[in-house]
């Protein structure tokens, strides 16, 4: 599976979409439904093929509980220097969500340095800019280059890499780990 390092804007808006709705699905019927919104160049016969209820077995294994989980979906996780949560790292990204005018519908319950949140800031970040007048254009680009490069960058590639290496994982969710791989990619190199 690969796909272009240069995405049309429509594919890198679904792959985002896409993958923000993986990582924040609470069943087996939604895991599958955020796979069918992938572009069309990442569907392929692992993820159409899928047992479901083994991915949202193992999906809860990874990422949700009640066990240890074998690749927390926090940003803390990976960057504080104790794996906490709710701590410098989540007021941080609560910070960037603000500047855009943006609150999670979790606030409080579910820690903001969550992986799908990251990805719908992202999106908006790239919608907004994409929309904006020249006057605000500059700041965005800011922001976003930051959010990217010094944050988001620092800590998904090693959340990507407990994903591949996680005791429990299964073919759907090493093809949305490289399809977040991928999408980090295209994103950073869309910047410059």
């Amino acid at each position: 599976m690969e796909c272009p390092k240069t995405m049309p804007l429509d594919d890198e808006s679904r792959l985002t979409a896409a993958v923000r709705d993986f990582f924040i699905a609470q069943n087996a019927a939604e895991l599958r439904a955020s796979v069918a919104k992938l572009p069309p160049n990442w569907r392929d016969e692992r993820l159409h093929d899928a047992d479901w209820e083994q991915t949202e077995f193992a999906f809860n294994r990874l990422f949700v509980g009640p066990m240890a989980l074998e690749a927390p979906p926090y940003a803390s996780v990976y960057l504080e220097d104790e794996p906490q949560v709710m701590g410098k790292t989540t007021m941080l990204v609560r910070s960037v969500y603000e500047m855009i005018g943006l609150v999670s519908p979790w606030k409080n319950t579910l820690p903001d340095d969550h992986i799908s949140l990251e990805l719908d800031a992202a999106l908006a970040l790239h919608r907004m800019l994409h929309a904006a007048t020249p006057s605000v254009r500059g700041q965005l680009q800011e922001l976003r280059v930051f959010f990217l490069e010094e944050h988001v960058q620092v800590w998904v590639p090693r959340f990507c890499a407990r994903i591949e290496a996680a005791p429990s994982v299964t073919p759907v969710l090493l093809c949305m780990a490289a399809a977040l791989r991928q999408w980090l990619g295209t994103s950073i190199a869309r910047q410059g």
